[in-house]
C-alpha cells in the first residue's frame, strides 16, 4: 500500500490550511445558527422619534397636537439659531422638526387642514414619511370631531383616545414561523467546506501524484499502473469518509435531537452525495492548474462561486428569476433545496423533491468526474 500511505503523506502537509477552514466554519455555523434563530418577525415595534416642536399656536389645538407626538415619540428642546437647528439634525440629535402656526387652533375649527404644519427632516430620511402620516392621521380625527359639532376643548381627548385603537400586527406566514433547528444551518452551509477541503486536499494529492516527473517514475515502478490508481481511489475514499464522520460527530454535538431524527438523516445523507460531488469537482479542477499552489485559486473559484449562485451564501428569494434559472447549473442548488425540503418532510413519502434534489447532486458528480476524464485523456493525447 505505498500509493496508499503517500497519499496521506502527501495530505498531511496540507493539514494546517485545512484545519484552518474547518475551525473558521464551525465557528461561523454556531454563530450564524444562533443568530438567525434569534432574529424573528415577533419583535414588531414602533419606532419612536426625536421631534422638536415650535408651537407658535395661540389656541389649545397646537399644544394638543404637541401632547399627542409626545406620547409616541421623544419631544426635544428646540434649539435657538438656524445653526443650532442645523447642527442639532446634522448630527442627527433631531429627527424632524414641527412648526405649528399661529392660526392653527382657527383654521382647524374653520374645516382647513390642507398645509397648516410646516415639517422639517433631514434629507433622505424616512423619518418625514412616517411623521407627515401620522400627524395628518391626527389631524383627521380632530376635523371629524369638529365636524361632528363637538367643542375644541373635548375633541384632542377623543382623538387620543381613538387613536390608541391599535391593530395586531400578523405576518402572512405565521404559521410557519417557527425558528429552524440549529442542525438546519449547520447542514446549510456545508457545501462550501467541503468544496474547500475537497479542492485542497484531495486536489493537491491528485495533483502531486499527476505531477510529469512523478508520474513517469511511477509508471516505471514495479507495482502495476492498476494497483496504484485503485490505492489512489481507496486514499479519496478514506479521505471523504474521514472528513464526512468528522462534520458527522460535529453535527452530534452541535445539534444531537436534530441529528437522530428523520430530518437529521436526510440531512446526513444530501451531505454524503455532495461530498462525493465535491470531489468529483477536485479531480476536475486539477487538470486546470499548473501547480499544487494554483488550487487555492480554484477553491475560490468553485467555492464562493458556487455557494453564492447556488443559494448557500445568498437566499434565492433575494436573487433576480435570471440568477435563479442559472442557479440550478450548479450542484449546491440542489443541496440547498433538498436541505429547505427536509425540513418539511413528515415523513420518507413526503420527501420526493429531497430524493430528486439528491439524485441531481449525484449527476453533477458523474458530470464532473466524466469531464474530468474527458480532460486527462485529451492532454495525454497532447
Amino acid at each position: 500500500m505505498q500509493v496508499f500511505d503517500a497519499f496521506f503523506k502527501v495530505l498531511w502537509k496540507k493539514k494546517a490550511s485545512l484545519l484552518v477552514y474547518v475551525v473558521i466554519y464551525l465557528a461561523l455555523t454556531l454563530i450564524l445558527s444562533n443568530t438567525m434563530q434569534g432574529k424573528g418577525k415577533e419583535d414588531f415595534s414602533k419606532i419612536s422619534l426625536s421631534v422638536a416642536v415650535d408651537n407658535r399656536d395661540a389656541g389649545g389645538l397646537g399644544e394638543a397636537l404637541e401632547e399627542y407626538l409626545g406620547l409616541r415619540h421623544s419631544l426635544q428642546e428646540m434649539p435657538e439659531g438656524d445653526e443650532a437647528l442645523k447642527d442639532a439634525m446634522y448630527y442627527q440629535l433631531i429627527d424632524y422638526v414641527l412648526v405649528i402656526p399661529e392660526d392653527f387652533t382657527e383654521k382647524m375649527e374653520a374645516g382647513e387642514t390642507e398645509g397648516l404644519l410646516e415639517g422639517t427632516v433631514v434629507p433622505g430620511s424616512s423619518s418625514a414619511y412616517f411623521m407627515d402620516h401620522e400627524i395628518e392621521q391626527y389631524l383627521q380625527v380632530l376635523s371629524m370631531y369638529l365636524a361632528a359639532g363637538y367643542e375644541s376643548k373635548e375633541v384632542p381627548g377623543k382623538a387620543v383616545k381613538a387613536l390608541e385603537q391599535e391593530l395586531a400586527v400578523g405576518f402572512l406566514d405565521e404559521a410557519e414561523q417557527e425558528p429552524l433547528p440549529v442542525g438546519y444551518y449547520f447542514f446549510h452551509y456545508l457545501p462550501y467546506v467541503f468544496l474547500v477541503l475537497m479542492i485542497l486536499g484531495g486536489g493537491a494529492v491528485m495533483k502531486t501524484f499527476r505531477s510529469k516527473d512523478l508520474s513517469a517514475r511511477n509508471k516505471c515502478s514495479a507495482l502495476p499502473f492498476l494497483h496504484q490508481n485503485l490505492q489512489l481511489v481507496l486514499g479519496c475514499l478514506a479521505y471523504i469518509l474521514a472528513v464526512y464522520g468528522f462534520f458527522m460527530l460535529a453535527g452530534c454535538l452541535v445539534d444531537s435531537e436534530y441529528m437522530f431524527s428523520l430530518q437529521g438523516a436526510l440531512s446526513a445523507v444530501n451531505a454524503l452525495a455532495f461530498c462525493l460531488c465535491a470531489l468529483s469537482v477536485a479531480w476536475f479542477s486539477v487538470h486546470f492548474v499548473r501547480n499544487v499552489s494554483e488550487l487555492n485559486i480554484m477553491s475560490n473559484i468553485f467555492g464562493l462561486g458556487f455557494s453564492f449562485l447556488g443559494g448557500v451564501f445568498v437566499p434565492m428569494e433575494f436573487m433576480g428569476e435570471k440568477a435563479r434559472v442559472a442557479a440550478k447549473f450548479v450542484p449546491s442548488y440542489w443541496y440547498v433545496s433538498a436541505n429547505e425540503a427536509i425540513q418539511e418532510a413528515g415523513s420518507l413519502s413526503e420527501a420526493a423533491s429531497v430524493f430528486q434534489s439528491f439524485c441531481m447532486v449525484l449527476a453533477f458528480a458523474a458530470a464532473f468526474f466524466a469531464a474530468g476524464l474527458l480532460v486527462s485523456r485529451m492532454r495525454v493525447r497532447e
